[in-house]
């Protein structure tokens, strides 16, 4: 019933107050009726009989045993409702202190969940602190980390790009000294080849003006030969006179055979010219060439008798 009583005045302040202001006013109001019930004056002595006096005075007796009873009674319950008012006062007070302590125990539970509040988000705040630490000292750690891994691989690979550039260069001045080398050696071949072909063609020519020297020399004497044979089969005209001659063409096969027979250039007689064509033609098939590069297919040779 309490735990009711202190709910509703905790719920309803307001009713608190009406109470206590409406006992103060019961309190003053018993004040100023005590205070009345003082024994009347009594009352100036009249001419009266004597049994009329008593009558009166048994009268007002009993007013006044019946007023003083009523006044002990009203008395009475003023204490009783003074004493209900102080039970209920004390009542109120009781729970006003109740609530007061409660409200220092909830203060108090406040003031301590508040400290709670206080410690649990500080410690909150700590474990959020430490946890940002923990993560930037990682986040650093990391990056540190990282950061290194980069400058080593960029180490790495500015070492690779060096000594690739220098592979490259070392490569580079190989191929150029094998170039350089092989462009000496060309050129050197290539001299040399000159020189031979130089020797060569020198040889050549020198051959060739050797055989051509040696292809005469037989031309000459092939061509002696044949006008040998041509005059051993010529016979002398009676008219032929000292130091006639004639130019002879003779056209003649593979086998020396005598095709055709031509003159020119004849310093002597129709019968000289006769003759000596006759024995071109009866000398058929000349006589083969020595070697087979002095052979013409057109031979020309002065016909000269001695």
């Amino acid at each position: 019933m309490r735990s009711g009583l202190f709910t509703e005045i905790k719920n309803n302040p307001w009713a608190l107050g009406l109470v206590i202001a409406l006992h103060i006013i019961i309190i003053v109001m018993l004040s100023i009726n005590l205070s009345d019930d003082k024994k009347p004056d009594m009352p100036a002595a009249k001419k009266h009989n004597i049994i009329d006096a008593v009558v009166v005075d048994a009268k007002k007796y009993d007013d006044r045993e019946k007023d003083k009873k009523l006044v002990e009674k009203k008395k009475i319950d003023n204490e009783k409702e003074l004493e209900k008012q102080r039970l209920a006062s004390e009542a109120l007070a009781n729970e006003k202190k109740k609530l007061e302590a409660q409200k220092v125990v909830e203060k108090k539970a406040a003031e301590k969940e508040k400290k709670l509040q206080v410690a649990r988000e500080k410690k909150q705040e700590n474990e959020r602190l430490a946890k940002e630490k923990l993560i930037a000292e990682k986040k650093a750690a990391d990056k540190k980390v990282a950061e290194k891994q980069a400058a080593e691989k960029k180490a790495a690979e500015e070492k690779a790009a060096a000594k690739k550039e220098q592979e490259r260069l070392a490569a580079e001045k190989k191929r150029k000294a094998e170039e350089e080398a092989k462009r000496r050696a060309d050129e050197k071949a290539e001299f040399e080849h000159a020189l031979l072909e130089e020797e060569r063609r020198e040889e050549a020519a020198r051959q060739q003006v050797e055989k051509a020297a040696r292809l005469q020399t037989q031309r000459s004497q092939y061509g002696m030969l044949i006008m040998q044979h041509v005059e051993r089969n010529w016979l002398r005209p009676a008219t032929t006179n000292e130091g006639q001659s004639c130019d002879v063409i003779v056209t003649q096969t593979m086998m020396g055979d005598v095709i055709d027979v031509r003159l020119q250039s004849c310093s002597s007689d129709n019968a000289f010219q006769r003759s000596v064509e006759r024995a071109v033609r009866k000398a058929s098939p000349l006589p083969l060439p020595p070697n087979p590069d002095v052979f013409e297919r057109e031979i020309v040779f002065t016909f000269k008798p001695r």
